[in-house]
């Protein structure tokens, strides 16, 4: 029995109320898609650690990328509710709180985690990896480019996050 472990941490002034918010909807979601095995997922808020599975930042948008301290030539699409960026086996996860001026449900928050990680913990795969899984748009999943509170996990995502997890891969802290 695995347990694995994943970091949000606050670059983003998000209050106590929200990061506990965002961490029970990431919880929820990490419980689904390990839901039937003898594995699991502990979300918590803090520092990244080298022990940590999976790293996710809380920036406040895209032109506060902490990402782009460590990799100034990472490409980012604006509209964009969260990126990782790889080099290596190093990966690097931000979620952005604003994202065209809006600011997100614990739940937008939550599938945008759950979405990078299949990107995070696959740092030699390309984005089409992810976004093409099935065939890609809906078949696809949470791993959809363009997913949605509609968005469910198929069986696919599910065995990608685990597999994923399974493999420790170092975190851009």
């Amino acid at each position: 029995m695995a347990q694995y472990i994943v970091k949000l941490v606050n670059r983003a002034d998000l209050s106590d109320e929200q990061k506990h918010s965002v961490q029970n909807a990431v919880q929820k979601k990490f419980d689904e898609a390990f839901e039937g095995t003898s594995d699991g997922v502990n979300v918590s808020w803090g520092d990244g650690s080298v022990n940590d599975n999976y790293v996710v930042h809380f920036v406040p948008d895209v032109d506060n990328s902490y990402l782009r301290k460590k990799w100034p030539r990472a490409v980012i699409v604006p509209e964009a509710g969260g990126h990782t960026h790889s080099h290596g086996s190093l990966s690097g996860t931000e979620v952005y709180r604003r994202r065209n001026g809006r600011q997100f449900h614990a739940t937008e928050y939550a599938l945008t985690v759950v979405h990078e990680s299949m990107h995070n913990l696959y740092p030699f795969q390309t984005t089409a990896f992810v976004h093409e899984m099935d065939g890609g748009g809906e078949a696809a999943g949470l791993a959809a480019a363009h997913y949605s509170l509609k968005s469910e996990f198929t069986d696919h995502n599910k065995q990608v996050i685990q597999k994923g997890f399974s493999v420790k891969n170092p975190q851009y802290l």
